[in-house]
């Protein structure tokens, strides 16, 4: 699951983790404080109860036990060194390593101590109560019957691990939870943004052939709104291309019949005057004219059948194209340009199948085959190559294109660097009708293995 940094997925999953994490690490900070003062009350109160408890059975011992150590002081071993025999109670009060007991009289002196416990009197006063230190925490209570002083004292650095180790339970979920609920973000986040990625792939599909409404049945309400803007934007955008392209193809369509009238009658005027008429010249030039502008209204008319959509199969399924090819071919062969410099393996044409139009097909086919004869090198042929089922390159000789021109080949009225006429306008209908196809034009200069020339390939797409 990858985010590109400067998504929304990344910025929602990125923020969403960090609130969860702090408020995460704040609740668990209280919890832990929370824990800290329980577990200093806790074990307050063990103090307190084990040396109110503890004290009666502490005195008895040592009257019924010899001091062990210089000074009448009694030692209380520890339990594995055989201590207890039937002293079950004192055993029990006793069986806590971590905890040192000391008895001592009204003046100071110190009658009785546990096994691990200091052989100095703790140093703390006289009076009942707690007292604390760097190293130790003592509790202090008074038997006022016998004029004695028990005192437990719990070492300070098993108090803090005690409570470090607990704390740290507490935490070491919270790590290892972390990264899996970063996941769940994230997974929740790229499902929850899922409308928005149907929008935007929806409108990644439109095009200025395919402006139709986006369903917005599912979308919820946020995205709904937005989706009624770009519905609306695009509408208003269809009707302006319509009314563009229906001036265009009817300014083409009307202007179609006067110009081949007056091409016909400038025609028929250059066979009526004689070689040395002085206006012959300019009838020919006319003719030129005239013959540029019928080409220039031929391709207008392809343009706007281009842009409003021409381009896949009727059935929707593949078809054979090996026909259409052929008449493009021999309709070419005709006109002067073509005839004798276009190379062509028949026999591989059979395989060529594809989604597309037959019309959008020949349309295509033309302008490539037309523009490598326009501006390929005369005394060099065009070459049409089918490569597998899907693929033509159309390749001509001739000076190489400047890099910096063939990303504008495509766009309309845009020529490249050559004194051969033309409009500008083949290119740009084939890269519109594969775009409407699903199909690719490529452009490369100079042609594959070689160091001069031009290649154009089709890439068809298929069902």
């Amino acid at each position: 699951m990858k985010f590109a940094t400067n998504s929304l997925q990344f910025a929602l999953a990125r923020r969403l983790t960090i609130i969860v994490t702090i408020f995460w690490i704040a609740g668990s900070g209280l919890a832990a404080n929370s824990m800290y003062e329980e577990m200093e009350e806790a074990a307050d109160t063990g103090l307190v109860e084990t040396a109110r408890q503890g004290s009666a059975l502490i005195i008895d011992y040592m009257r019924t036990h010899a001091p062990d150590e210089a000074g009448g002081v009694v030692v209380i071993p520890a339990p594995s060194d055989g201590l207890v025999k039937g002293d079950d109670d004192v055993d029990a009060i006793i069986d806590i390593d971590f905890l040192m007991y000391q008895l001592r009289s009204e003046t100071g002196d110190l009658l009785l101590r546990s096994h691990n416990s200091v052989t100095e009197p703790f140093p703390v006063p006289l009076q009942g109560g707690f007292y604390q230190d760097d190293d130790l925490r003592v509790y202090t209570a008074v038997i006022a019957e016998h004029n004695l002083y028990m005192q437990v004292a719990e070492p300070m650095e098993h108090r803090d691990e005690a409570i470090l180790e607990s704390i740290s339970a507490q935490f070491l979920p919270i790590a290892l939870l972390i990264p899996a609920v970063i996941i769940a973000i994230m997974f929740g986040v790229r499902q929850g943004l899922k409308p928005v990625r149907h929008v935007r792939d929806e409108i990644e599909a439109r095009s200025e052939g395919n402006l139709s409404p986006i369903e917005q049945d599912k979308a919820p309400d946020e995205i709904s709104t937005i989706v009624t803007a770009v519905n609306r934007l695009m509408a208003k955008l269809d009707a302006a291309l319509r009314a563009e392209r229906t001036f265009t193809a009817h300014s083409a369509h009307e202007l179609r019949t006067p110009i081949a009238a007056a091409l016909a009658q400038t025609q028929r005027l250059l066979l009526e005057l004689p070689e040395n008429h002085q206006g012959l010249k300019r009838a020919r030039q006319t003719e030129e004219s005239l013959k540029r502008l019928s080409r220039l209204s031929e391709k207008l008319l392809q343009l706007a059948r281009a842009e409003a959509g021409v381009g896949t199969s009727p059935t929707g399924e593949n078809q054979k194209l090996g026909t259409t090819l052929g008449m493009v071919m021999d309709d070419l062969e005709r006109v002067s340009d073509g005839a004798g410099r276009i190379e062509f393996d028949a026999q591989t044409a059979g395989a060529l199948r594809a989604n597309i139009d037959h019309d959008a097909f020949a349309i295509c086919l033309r302008n490539l085959i037309e523009n490598a004869l326009k501006h390929g090198r005369q005394d060099e042929p065009v070459l049409i190559e089918i490569i597998g089922s899907d693929t033509i390159r159309v390749s001509n000789g001739g000076d190489v294109v400047n890099p910096a021109d063939m990303a504008d080949l495509t766009a309309r009225f845009k020529r490249s660097n050559t004194k051969a006429g033309g409009a500008g306008l083949g290119l740009s209908i084939v890269e519109t009708i594969m775009r409407n196809t699903g199909g690719k034009l490529t452009l490369q200069s100079p042609r594959p293995g070689k160091v001069d020339g031009f290649m154009a390939e089709l890439r068809l797409h298929q069902s």
